[in-house]
């Protein structure tokens, strides 16, 4: 296997958030993420490993580490896009390998408390859902409701406005309930059903 661009933008990365050099590392956050996005579009060759999710994963969680919320921001803008462009070309494996990115990002958000931070994880842990749904993938969709549900789970008893937060996680996991019935995914629509009973 090849040694990919992605994988050699990564200790660079790691590098900036060492040095908190937050603009090196939006830089190559953000050219990650146009690496993924050409890799699930079908523009770069099959010879490469397609490892930008991992890498943008360990970049978010790195940034979180050093507290360095836009860092955290990007990572989570760049996986959710990428994992919509892998839901619409078919890459079933990287639909679900980004919402548990998203997931673990989300999880050490929540132990930061940076509201807003956590607010775009679950809003692109949504969108990734509802993409695949659109694409018929139904257990990427699940997969999106339950990474949804365990973040909830996991900010449970947190400050007063993360508090008030959790009962957004309701209309998420509802909104791609919607998405499921509309598209006559009846596994998905009954998952968010069940999965809303819990609120």
């Amino acid at each position: 296997m090849l040694l990919t661009e992605e994988i050699l933008l990564l200790e660079p990365g790691l590098k900036a958030v060492k040095a908190r050099e937050e603009a090196r590392l939006l830089r190559i956050i953000d050219e990650l993420g146009e690496l993924g996005i050409k890799f699930f579009s079908g523009q770069l060759p099959r010879d490469v490993t397609g490892g930008t999710i991992e890498c943008i994963k360990s970049l978010g969680l790195a940034a979180a580490d050093e507290g360095m919320k836009s860092g955290i921001l990007n990572a989570t803008a760049s996986l959710g896009l990428v994992g919509q462009e892998a839901a619409r070309n078919g890459a079933t494996e990287a639909v679900m390998e980004t919402a548990l990115a998203l997931k673990a990002l989300g999880e050490k958000t929540a132990d930061m408390e940076t509201l807003f931070s956590l607010r775009l994880i679950a809003i692109s842990l949504k969108e990734v859902g509802k993409e695949a749904i659109r694409q018929g993938m139904e257990k990427e969709a699940i997969i999106s409701q339950l990474c949804l549900k365990e973040l909830h789970i996991f900010c449970r008893g947190s400050e007063d406005e993360f508090e008030a937060f959790n009962e957004d996680f309701f209309s998420l996991i509802r909104d791609i309930g919607r998405c499921a019935v509309d598209a006559g995914l009846e596994k998905a629509a009954i998952n968010a059903a069940a999965l809303m009973e819990d609120f």
